[in-house]
């Protein structure tokens, strides 16, 4: 019976292990076709048939991006992001610490009020923040783009830090208010050095959010200064025919940084979407 259990416990492993391999083929094939697209030369994308590995890679492609100037639409995307997570984090954490912390009537409806908010259709908010910035003068600019993007972002910011908020001990905050901390200083000094995996969770949704957007970003910015590189990226389908070998090393470009910062930040990102789902 011990080996019959063995043999079956073997190859349910086996089946899982072999289901894994093909959903991660499955998944990374665009990405890895894309670059090897993006390491051939124009006469030999479209040849038939084609060649998965490149057998003249070359990197006149990216040459390219660069003389047309792509640097300047990924230095766009680094500071709307790094200005959305940042306003995003700040103004996030002070309202799930009041929520998570501060008993005050209609809490509980006020958290289903922000769960709500994330269930909103992004088109359907187009119309009336492109009125609303147009009113303050922001439209075409990093500033506007950024206060939207950490708008549209906010609520999924305070419902993970307020879950992280609730599962920390609150003795290191009544001993912190014992020794004269303010309720912002506790936050400060207390519970946000605590709360890393939560922050850097919420984070990495604003910037992934942020980073890729395309529907907001084509919809605010006109000038081709302000163009982030989602919008950039477009502009080589072309009208007359796909510049596929441009399209394929641009994409490349833009998934790189995300995913240097998901592997750097996969520990805590983990950490940071369990840590208050037990104690709520």
């Amino acid at each position: 019976m011990s080996g019959d259990w063995r043999a079956r416990r073997r190859t349910r492993r086996l089946s899982g292990a072999a289901i894994d391999a093909v959903i991660i083929v499955v998944a990374l094939f665009p990405i890895l076709w894309g670059l090897s697209t993006s390491l051939k030369a124009p006469e030999t994308i479209l040849r038939f048939p084609p060649e998965f590995i490149p057998s003249e890679p070359t990197l006149q492609n990216y040459a390219l991006l660069f003389r047309t100037g792509i640097e300047r639409f990924m230095m766009n995307s680094v500071i709307v992001s790094a200005a959305a997570v940042l306003a995003s984090l700040a103004v996030g954490s002070l309202a799930a610490y009041a929520m998570a912390r501060m008993p005050f009537r209609g809490r509980t409806a006020l958290m289903f009020a922000v769960v709500a908010l994330m269930s909103i259709p992004l088109p359907s908010l187009l119309v009336p923040t492109f009125m609303f910035l147009a009113n303050l003068s922001l439209i075409d600019s990093r500033t506007g783009l950024a206060l939207l993007y950490t708008a549209y972002q906010l609520p999924i910011v305070v419902w993970i830090l307020y879950g992280y908020f609730l599962s920390l001990p609150e003795e290191l905050e009544d001993a912190a208010r014992i020794d004269g901390y303010s309720r912002l200083e506790t936050l400060w000094k207390v519970v946000l050095p605590l709360s890393g995996p939560g922050l850097v969770a919420s984070g990495l949704f604003v910037l992934t959010f942020a980073w890729n957007d395309f529907v907001v970003a084509v919809v605010m910015i006109s000038s081709e200064d302000y163009k982030t590189l989602p919008v950039a990226i477009y502009g080589y389908l072309g009208f007359y025919g796909r510049e596929w070998g441009p399209l394929t090393a641009s994409a490349i470009l833009s998934i790189i940084p995300v995913i240097a910062v998901f592997v750097i930040f996969q520990r805590f990102f983990l950490g940071g979407m369990t840590s208050g789902s037990v104690k709520q």
